[in-house]
């Protein structure tokens, strides 16, 4: 993988911004997602990442190790619980109790508005990356899944493939 720094400037001022997101339950990065993170980084798209444990560390500490630049790591809390590249913070305040579920998902809210796609790793339980999921989907961005689990990769880029990974994955 090519470090982000030399990658030509105007390539990645042009390229909207990738939330990459995960399972807390997942803390080491399967060498599928590494490959795709580093096609990812190659072609100089920004990336948009959580504070949490998990997957959000994980990919901090693969993108911290390859020196990428092109991270905004995004935290509801006053510092972030983890930001290993130190790269630039943006804060999102949440009117929920501080440390529940929805306080921390106000990030994530802002994240999937601010992306233009998403890259899930999911262990396929965890509420919250399907939250990111169904949320990117419903602003029509390509989603990639990484279904930890079973070991592959799911695109969602149509209708129809959202359909049916949502009739299959998340009900309801």
């Amino acid at each position: 993988m090519t470090a982000v720094h030399m990658i030509a400037p105007d390539r990645r001022r042009h390229a909207e911004p990738i939330f990459v997101s995960g399972s807390l339950s997942i803390r080491q990065l399967p060498q599928a997602v590494k490959a795709r993170l580093g096609k990812i980084v190659d072609d100089g798209v920004p990336v948009l990442v959580g504070d949490a444990r998990g997957v959000d560390t994980a990919v901090q500490l693969y993108l911290s190790d390859w020196n990428v630049d092109a991270v905004t790591v995004f935290c509801t809390g006053s510092t972030p619980r983890n930001n290993i590249g130190g790269w630039p913070v943006t804060r999102v305040k949440s009117d929920a109790r501080p440390g529940t579920r929805e306080w921390h998902s106000a990030k994530d809210r802002e994240m999937s508005l601010l992306a233009g796609a998403g890259l899930v790793i999911w262990d396929g339980t965890s509420k919250g990356s399907g939250f990111n999921i169904r949320r990117l989907s419903d602003r029509g961005c390509p989603v990639i899944i990484y279904l930890h689990p079973a070991g592959r990769f799911v695109q969602l880029s149509t209708d129809a493939e959202r359909n049916a990974f949502f009739s299959r994955y998340l009900p309801g």
